[in-house]
């Protein structure tokens, strides 16, 4: 269970921290290892989507971007199109909407229940789950900026549990059905320190909770290492071969597996 107040807290000094590094880029257009977005691109991204968080926190339900077929390409298809839409690119500018957006969704969700219902992208999460969410777009695409720039950009594991705790449900968005059509799969996954989900692939879908049969696959996970594999930040082989991921059970191998049969988001 994570604390509504805590949640508040890590996402202010994320945004902070998002905008004070963003702030200080001396050139927008410069690329971010690995992707085909720059600097600017990144900024005007999350400035968007903080934008939209704030309309989602005053119940706004139209969906900013498509989750409902990532691994068809909706999502990508559809933050591309928002960004097509917003020419602005100016590091120092896209860095007060960040500052204000985040100020302004502290402020709208201040006094509230962190289970209260709010709509996410078409979904319904809790507000909670939406502001981890939040902070994972913060320290993630922070992440990518910083190494567009060549600065160091620590993630701790308090804030990647807080992200996992909301992002590991959604899971069921990421399979990739192409992958998993004749797989029958069971894992235990365990957050160090934080959640422990069940997940349940079967002939090419993903559900999360607790199978009726034993468990194929128990994975233990250090939180930042996993963060990192889940976003397609990172390859699993230097957290596997350094104890940072470990399987074991009936079928350990499928460990090693899970991230085919996911897609990255």
């Amino acid at each position: 269970m994570v604390d509504f107040d805590t949640a508040r807290r890590a996402l202010r000094q994320a945004a902070d921290d998002f905008a004070g590094l963003v702030a200080s880029a001396p050139d927008a257009g410069a690329p971010i290892p690995g992707s085909e977005w720059t600097v600017g691109d990144a900024a005007a991204h999350v400035a968007l989507g903080t934008e939209a968080y704030v309309g989602y926190s005053r119940g706004a339900a139209e969906p900013w971007v498509d989750v409902s077929d990532i691994a068809g390409g909706s999502l990508a298809r559809s933050n591309a199109e928002r960004l097509d839409l917003e020419p602005l690119r100016e590091p120092a500018v896209l860095a007060e909407r960040v500052q204000a957006a985040s100020a302004e969704l502290l402020a709208t969700t201040e006094g509230r229940s962190g289970d209260e219902p709010v709509t996410w992208n078409g979904l319904t999460v809790t507000l909670t789950a939406m502001l981890c969410l939040g902070l994972g777009e913060y320290r993630l695409h922070g992440r990518d900026v910083a190494k567009a720039l060549g600065r160091p950009w620590p993630i701790t594991p308090d804030d990647a549990r807080l992200v996992l705790a909301s992002a590991l449900p959604l899971l069921p968005l990421l399979v990739d059905p192409a992958a998993t059509a004749n797989v029958r799969a069971s894992y235990d996954l365990r957050v160090r320190g934080g959640p422990q989900v069940g997940v349940v692939i079967r002939d090419g879908r993903l559900t999360v909770g607790a199978d009726d049969g034993p468990v194929d696959c128990h994975v233990s996970a250090e939180p930042v290492a996993l963060l990192l594999v889940s976003y397609g930040r990172r390859s699993q082989w230097v957290p596997v071969l350094t104890g940072k991921v470990l399987a074991w059970g009936r079928k350990p191998w499928l460990g090693l597996r899970l991230t085919s049969y996911l897609v990255t988001p």
